[in-house]
């Protein structure tokens, strides 16, 4: 039987609400023919964590730390530490990530069907989608990514699936050294999928199921969010351009990664063709809702734009990304 492990970081600040929404929903994934654990990599945050006194109760792993070295990347990289023997395959997940219960083994599938796939994933939906205005635009930009992905898996694109969500096989990491994630950059899952793709490995996008995660509500949160993620594109082309240039993979598949890591420094440019996307929207949404998510994606793209120029200006001063903490909703 297949070993697959499941890991979950947990930042410090995250509450003890969303953590039980989480426990629930992974015990209760469909696991198929494979052996499923668990590990939850728990941030320690006052001493007597009511999170840690919860999750020893659970039929789960937990692994407390102390201090937060590496974020997200070094949790991972302590569960795997942890193993010893490295797993088939991995899962990774948020706690706010709601998986469909199909999930683990549509991606397994995925994955063991095609040798070249490192991680398998599936498009997204917002679950606090009708929180407010934010939320509500973010839902359609994740719909508008769920289209480019089913174009992508057409014509052998780059697949980024943000926070290597989905599920890794873990042999193909340990036959290419990918059993550590970067802990020293900003974004480590953009990171790893360009040393994947430059070694001749494929993310696969996997239509028959879907996982949700939890947008940001506030104008704030999401800034702090995309700063970092554009200051993870920045720090990928610095690094990577002359290796992808180099490359012998598919020109379709560099065209794409180059496209999805400029782009965004550029976004306004695309503001006249949001309207043409609208009608989806509202064929989606309906016509009231369907305005409302199109004016808000107007105004996503110059905050993304405005998010560049501060990523850029912060690289160019020599600036850290500080990792700021997330309000959440009670989903």
């Amino acid at each position: 039987m297949e070993e697959l492990a499941v890991i979950v970081p947990v930042a410090s600040f995250e509450p003890l609400s969303v953590l039980k929404k989480s426990v629930d929903c992974l015990l209760d994934l469909e696991k198929g023919d494979l052996d499923v654990r668990v590990t939850y990599v728990l941030d320690l945050g006052e001493r007597g964590d009511d999170r840690l006194k919860f999750l020893e109760e659970m039929p789960v792993a937990v692994l407390a730390r102390m201090d937060n070295r590496g974020r997200r990347a070094g949790a991972v990289n302590d569960a795997l530490a942890a193993y010893g023997t490295m797993p088939d395959y991995i899962a990774l997940f948020d706690v706010d990530s709601r998986p469909r219960r199909n999930f683990l083994i549509e991606c397994v599938d995925a994955l063991r069907s095609n040798h070249d796939a490192i991680i398998a994933s599936s498009a997204r939906f917002v679950t606090n989608a009708d929180e407010n205005i934010v939320t509500q635009t973010i839902a359609a930009e994740y719909f508008f990514f769920s289209d480019v992905y089913r174009i992508f898996k057409r014509m052998g694109g780059f697949n980024q699936f943000n926070g290597l969500i989905g599920v890794l096989n873990a042999k193909l990491m340990e036959e290419h050294r990918f059993d550590r994630l970067n802990e020293s950059v900003s974004c480590e899952d953009l990171d790893f999928t360009q040393k994947a793709y430059l070694s001749g490995l494929v993310g696969v996008f996997v239509p028959e199921t879907l996982i949700g995660e939890q947008a940001p509500f506030s104008i704030g949160d999401l800034f702090n969010q995309r700063v970092r993620w554009l200051t993870g594109a920045y720090q990928g082309l610095r690094t990577y351009l002359g290796s992808f240039l180099r490359s012998e993979i598919p020109v379709s598949r560099r065209l794409a990664w180059f496209l999805s890591l400029t782009l965004p420094f550029v976004a306004f440019l695309a503001t006249p063709l949001v309207p043409l996307y609208g009608l989806r929207l509202w064929q989606r949404y309906g016509l009231r809702r369907g305005v409302v998510r199109t004016f808000g994606l107007v105004a996503h793209l110059w905050l993304i734009t405005v998010c560049g120029v501060v990523a850029l200006k912060k690289q160019a001063l020599g600036a850290g990304v500080e990792w700021k903490e997330s309000r959440r909703s009670e989903v």
